[in-house]
């Protein structure tokens, strides 16, 4: 019985259990898609590191003997579209069962959703087992609630999974340490060099340039820096707790135009493509606290626990609440477009100049 299992470009999570067991009757396809690349216009660095995210789970995936279809965005075979790569790869491999994993985004949802709706084998839908929550909890802790108060979520998450608690009560005394997260940076902390990882995308960005992806900002295509297999992000989030940890909370909302990441882990994009799981951080930093508590103060790492299992849950479970009406709220009635640099950085106004080139510069 042959079966097809779709992955989605932000859905690389190698500890899924689909991958803990090898079926010679289940194919895995992964698709670089015009759909996904042109619904917006993505920053050149985003479309890279995706597409060299994707390229080398797959081949993780079939060094481990594990049957995958991939199509570059430039393969003859490839329709640029999710059913229609499907409704192919079905037909030519008489698949009779479909699966996927549950999409992060409405759109994707919904089109999948429709999808299954028209075709006659049977189709399963499976959690991404890389959130604290899932849909069904968000459901019932956002349902029939007027007002959606992250503090309130972030206190109930914190006792769920019995985090930098003592009993019931939050370990230190205070729930949280916000106030203490709002320093400037002066320079009076030495910030060690980021890690980075140097990659020579240059054959990449000419396939993007051949299939004419339009895209924003900048790309240094001999020296692409950040993780994009799970073994680089591990690299990098053991890094971050050596060398970072100590002096996060301290400056997590600081900006300078001197510095481009303080004390920021740069961890962001390999966890929002799953290679690496929000409680494996969670769980490393607290580690890192609980063998050096005289050197890291609680307000350091209860700044970044908040991030991830407050603020990163809180607004998934937002999201999936209120859509897709979410998506077309103005409360302000704005309807001019956004001036035009806003995506060359080009102004007089000194803090949207640096903010804008930041961008561009760095995604």
């Amino acid at each position: 019985m042959k079966k097809l299992r779709l992955i989605l470009g932000d859905q690389l999570n190698t500890n899924h259990s689909w991958f803990q067991e090898k079926d010679t009757d289940t194919i895995y396809c992964l698709f670089e898609m015009r759909q996904e690349t042109d619904y917006v216009q993505h920053h050149i660095q985003k479309v890279v590191g995706f597409f060299s995210a994707m390229r080398s789970f797959s081949s993780e995936l079939s060094a481990k003997n594990h049957k995958v279809i991939y199509y570059k965005i430039n393969d003859q075979r490839n329709k640029q579209d999710l059913v229609k790569n499907l409704l192919q790869i079905i037909q030519e491999e008489e698949i009779v069962q479909f699966e996927y994993l549950s999409p992060d985004e409405y759109r994707l949802d919904k089109q999948l959703t429709e999808f299954c709706k028209t075709i006659s084998i049977k189709n399963t839908v499976f959690d991404t087992e890389h959130f604290y929550t899932d849909r069904s909890e968000l459901k019932n802790f956002y349902e029939g609630k007027k007002l959606y108060v992250m503090e309130n979520f972030y206190r109930y998450m914190r006792k769920k999974h019995h985090v930098l608690m003592e009993g019931s009560k939050p370990e230190g005394g205070e729930w949280n340490y916000d106030k203490s997260n709002r320093k400037k940076w002066k320079k009076e902390t030495l910030i060690p060099p980021y890690k980075i990882f140097l990659k020579d995308v240059s054959e990449l960005v000419n396939e993007i340039k051949i299939a004419d992806i339009q895209t924003i900002g900048n790309i240094n295509i001999k020296n692409f820096e950040y993780p994009t297999t799970r073994n680089e992000v591990l690299d990098q989030l053991d890094y971050f707790c050596s060398h970072l940890l100590i002096y996060f909370g301290d400056f997590q909302d600081a900006m300078h135009t001197d510095e481009v990441n303080l004390y920021h882990s740069r961890i962001s994009f390999a966890m929002n493509i799953k290679l690496i799981s929000p409680k494996e951080v969670i769980e490393k930093v607290l580690e890192t606290y609980r063998h050096a508590k005289n050197e890291i103060h609680i307000s350091q790492v209860e700044g970044f626990i908040r991030q991830i299992i407050g603020w990163r849950e809180y607004m998934r479970g937002m999201y999936w609440a209120l859509m897709p009406s979410y998506k077309e709220l103005n409360v302000l009635n704005n309807q001019n477009k956004l001036p035009n640099f806003f995506w060359t950085g080009k102004t007089k106004m000194n803090c949207l100049k640096n903010t804008i080139n930041n961008s561009l510069d760095n995604a």
